[in-house]
């Protein structure tokens, strides 16, 4: 495993937060200037505030860390090296596929950093677009154009997280069942590894 400890605890948190949000999001109601919203929007705006904090945390965390896993495998956008190690991990993955296997997950993959770096952009725009509704919304629940704009990125991104998280909840899934102990060990936060 290549991931410290902190960063593996943040990922717990992180994962634990977002399924929430998502689940809650389901079957709350969202406050009308005639009424309320219900207990569970409550719930989803101070989960929601909590998750901008652990966001907020694990970039900071990000920046600082040192180990195996740069900030940059996770945003391989801005450089053409690291774009071009992105699609040869994918012909690689491709290859194996098509044989019904999958590569050696012991080591980072620019393919999965990249699948990661989408998660983490996507959950904090969602988290600072809920953050900027929740401190600009007006009284009887209006909103001024910009918020309006704002509330409609939130609200596109749900889904989006939903995509996200089957995609990366089911990559880590069949990496296990191909006996890649990718769930085990990021769940495990009593191991150790070479960055602790």
């Amino acid at each position: 495993m290549f991931y410290d400890r902190f960063t593996r605890l943040l990922h717990v948190f992180l994962a634990a937060g977002i399924v929430a949000q998502l689940l809650v999001s389901e079957w709350m109601h969202h406050p009308r200037p005639e009424k309320p919203g219900n207990f569970l929007y409550d719930v989803h705006q101070y989960l929601g505030l909590t998750l901008l904090g652990l966001l907020i945390l694990h970039w900071l965390w990000s920046f600082v860390r040192s180990g195996v896993v740069p900030l940059a495998q996770v945003f391989p956008w801005f450089s053409r090296d690291r774009r071009l190690a992105l699609w040869a991990d994918i012909r690689h993955y491709a290859r194996h596929m098509l044989k019904l296997k999958l590569p050696d997950a012991s080591v980072p993959s620019p393919l999965a950093g990249a699948i990661q770096g989408v998660g983490l952009v996507v959950a904090s725009i969602m988290a600072l677009t809920g953050t900027l509704i929740y401190f600009n919304v007006g009284d009887n629940w209006s909103f001024a154009p910009w918020l309006d704009f704002v509330k409609e990125i939130h609200e596109f991104l749900g889904p989006v997280m939903w995509g996200y998280l089957a995609v990366h909840a089911g990559a880590a899934v069949v990496h296990q069942l191909f006996g890649h102990r990718l769930i085990t060990d990021m769940f495990n936060l009593r191991r150790k590894n070479n960055t602790d």
